[in-house]
């Protein structure tokens, strides 16, 4: 059986090859990447590493041959150009006959979710439904990771956390938990066409997380519930495009336009992200990680990243 992972390169492929290779024997596995170079040292572990890019459709025929079993991670653009290479990549994966794809989406991802990137998910799945090769969704929740390595330390920084989330509640989930979930789904039986919810333990609130960040990062919080457009404002004030001009890149400190984050809090706010479920628990045989372990273990990071931003002042 040959199992193959897209965006291989990525931080989420990277560890799903990692833990495929616990697993697996080198020559089961085929990694690809718009960047094979940077897969190197997989390749002198004896697995197979082609080219593949979502923007180049003629490239993915030859990258996607001969496959039992395929992990389409998301690309982690927003608007026109997500839709273009996820749609690139589904019609090739029906050209060449790729028997089993598992497709890491997103929590509450619908067309109707008000989140531009739930409802880009949604548009996905519907696409691989429609070419009717048995499919498995992963909607993964927000990571816990990305509160604890990039939200607190600007948290504490400030001693602010602004927000049009309100009270709205998520069931955050790490990372690692939602690798592990995937290389589950990879390599075992009787997951074809069944969607499951990867989400932490609790459901939890931005201002709960601006306690735990309180909590360990040695620093007040204060918690800022706003407006929409009070948020939009935080965004232009620090040069963030409202929109995404065309497919290109975004020009600003922050790879998303702001439209995409605050329709991600509104559709918080608004409960469309409160699922809770215990299906990383039936996958990989544990209890979900918490936000507060991925706080213990990212504590000294945050604090260093804190005295690092301040000493840049």
């Amino acid at each position: 059986m040959k199992i193959l992972v897209t965006g291989a390169s990525g931080q989420f492929g990277r560890r799903a090859a990692e833990r495929l290779l616990e697993i697996l024997e080198p020559g089961e596995l085929v990694l690809v990447s718009r960047r094979p170079e940077s897969l190197a040292d997989f390749a002198r572990r004896g697995v197979e590493v082609r080219a593949g890019d979502f923007d180049q459709p003629h490239s993915l025929d030859s990258a996607f041959a001969g496959i039992d079993r395929l992990l389409l991670i998301s690309t982690d653009s927003v608007g026109a150009k997500r839709r273009r290479q996820h749609g690139n990549a589904i019609a090739a994966l029906k050209r060449t006959g790729v028997g089993h794809v598992v497709y890491t989406s997103f929590i509450g991802a619908s067309v109707d979710n008000p989140a531009i990137s739930a409802s880009e998910h949604g548009a996905t799945e519907a696409l691989l439904r429609a070419t009717g090769i048995p499919c498995t969704f992963l909607r993964d929740s927000q990571y816990s990771e990305a509160i604890a390595q990039f939200v607190a330390p600007d948290a504490l920084l400030t001693g602010r956390w602004m927000t049009a989330t309100g009270e709205g509640q998520i069931g955050l989930v790490s990372r690692e938990d939602c690798v592990a979930c995937a290389v589950a789904v990879l390599t075992g039986s009787g997951h074809e066409n069944k969607v499951y919810n990867l989400t932490g333990p609790e459901l939890l609130s931005y201002r709960q997380c601006a306690q735990l960040t309180a909590e360990y990062g040695g620093g007040p919080v204060e918690y800022i519930p706003c407006s929409e457009e009070q948020k939009y404002a935080f965004f232009d004030a620090l040069g963030v495009p409202r929109k995404i001009e065309g497919d290109g890149p975004i020009a600003g400190p922050i790879p998303w336009p702001s439209e995409e984050m605050v329709s991600f809090e509104r559709a918080l706010r608004e409960g469309y992200f409160a699922v809770l479920s215990d299906d990383v628990k039936t996958l990989i045989g544990r209890p979900p990680i918490s936000l507060r372990q991925i706080f213990e273990q990212y504590s000294a990071t945050i604090q260093a990243a804190v005295a690092a931003q301040s000493a840049a002042r």
